[in-house]
């Protein structure tokens, strides 16, 4: 007849976290996109910055864990090369989606990181100084 009373709420917070997954894409995308046309990318997009992040993020990912797994018998070093493999990677993705050579990419890609960055020490600032708010 009727459902657990708890199904409804769980997906709530199924729905609330895809919805929440796809504004902080759009969020990065934004700032991505932003950040190429400030390096000089003229074919920066939203939607293409989207498909740079999750693109990049996916095979940086899987490229970066294939290294650091082959690499495991030089202990940390080899955890060093897989961050270095992912991170390669990842400018790569963004320079064939923005059809640019790799110093933009590259470029473009740090502003993102320094102002997401940036985003998330004021969104961090400000959950603390609300926590005494929700928690009396």
């Amino acid at each position: 007849m009727y459902g657990h009373p708890v199904e409804p709420a769980l997906t709530g917070l199924g729905t609330l976290a895809l919805f929440g997954f796809l504004f902080a894409l759009f969020v990065a995308g934004l700032i991505l996109a932003f950040s190429a046309k400030l390096v000089g990318i003229k074919d920066a997009s939203i939607v293409g910055a989207m498909v740079a992040i999750v693109g990049g993020g996916i095979l940086g990912a899987i490229v970066g864990g294939i290294v650091a797994l082959v690499f495991a018998i030089a202990g940390p070093m080899g955890i060093a090369l897989g961050w270095l493999a992912f991170m390669v990677t990842y400018v790569w993705v963004i320079k064939v989606v923005f059809h640019t050579d790799w110093l933009r990419a590259f470029l473009a890609w740090l502003i993102a990181i320094v102002v997401e960055l940036i985003i998330a020490g004021f969104l961090g600032l400000a959950g603390v100084a609300t926590l005494g708010i929700l928690h009396p």
